[in-house]
């Protein structure tokens, strides 16, 4: 019998991109079986375009902006009660080719091949013009460097953590750990959540499942972020790194990557951006995000 997908895609704002998204996740050879949309309190005339052109979607609409970490939150919340086998993660600006989930679930044969039961595939992400998506990168899974040579003839890669753009999660592991922390609001909440389900999950970068993730920029959005947005990638970077999803070698990359995007930004915006970066730093270490 053929896994269920139960597809789940958060929104704010962005009705056009959203509906190229449900096209093609309708256009899917394996098919979804049900999608299901959280929308973050849209104001464009998202909710008439979803009722006017996908009568065939469950859409839940949110009485406020909860962010990407609180939508997933509801969305997988939501999804725990549903009988589906699977859990399709997707941003709204995330765009699968046809065979995308379909290369995903025989990604999960090779797998099986492999001897291996992952709770985690991730589709490759390609910019609008092409190119691997820089912010779509996983970091290989070094705990299991067998493994990695194994699986790399298998056109797949064990990874430590993933993103929201293309994430399918097997429903059991859903319900073995705790939902996405809602705090997050923005940005880094997909690290964070995808770290615990892999902390002692397994999970594969399956290469040949193609996404095209239609950011505005192929580089973190963060870097040109407003002083108040950009306090939140800081705090949120501290919490990243004091969270139980990753151990000294986790802990470690996380420290050296957010050293290495707060300099950029200092370049960028000088030293009157040290005191936000202070700020935000100084907050996520001080206080760890509420759990609700």
């Amino acid at each position: 019998m053929k896994a269920s997908i139960l597809a789940l895609v958060v929104t704010h704002n962005r009705k056009q991109l959203l509906r190229d998204c449900l096209t093609a996740l309708l256009k899917q050879h394996y098919p979804v079986a049900q999608i299901l949309i959280i929308d973050n309190a849209s104001t464009d005339g998202t909710r008439e375009m979803v009722q006017q052109h996908f009568p065939q979607v469950e859409y839940r609409r949110l009485p406020e902006n909860t962010g990407a970490a609180g939508g997933f939150h509801y969305g997988l919340q939501m999804a725990r009660g549903l009988e589906y086998d699977w859990i399709w993660l997707l941003d709204d600006d995330a765009h699968p080719q046809p065979d995308s989930l379909g290369r995903l679930m025989r990604g999960l044969e090779r797998a099986h091949c492999l001897g291996q039961e992952p709770g985690v595939l991730l589709s490759r992400l390609t910019w609008i013009d092409g190119r691997t998506h820089p912010m779509g990168l996983p970091w290989p899974d070094l705990r299991h460097p067998g493994l990695i040579l194994k699986a790399w003839g298998h056109e797949m890669v064990p990874i430590r953590f993933g993103t929201y753009a293309s994430m399918l999660v097997r429903r059991s592991a859903v319900l073995q750990h705790p939902l996405p922390t809602k705090a997050y609001f923005l940005w880094n909440d997909d690290l964070e959540y995808s770290g615990r389900l892999l902390r002692r999950g397994l999970g594969f970068l399956v290469k040949d499942s193609v996404v095209v993730h239609k950011t505005r920029d192929p580089f973190s959005s963060a870097l040109t972020a407003t002083d108040e947005q950009f306090f939140l990638e800081a705090r949120n970077r501290a919490w990243l790194i004091r969270s139980d999803a990753y151990g000294l070698l986790g802990k470690t990359f996380w420290m050296l990557n957010s050293l290495g995007l707060f300099w950029v930004r200092l370049h960028r915006r000088g030293l009157a951006g040290a005191g936000i970066i202070l700020k935000g730093w100084l907050e996520g270490f001080r206080n760890p995000p509420p759990k609700y």
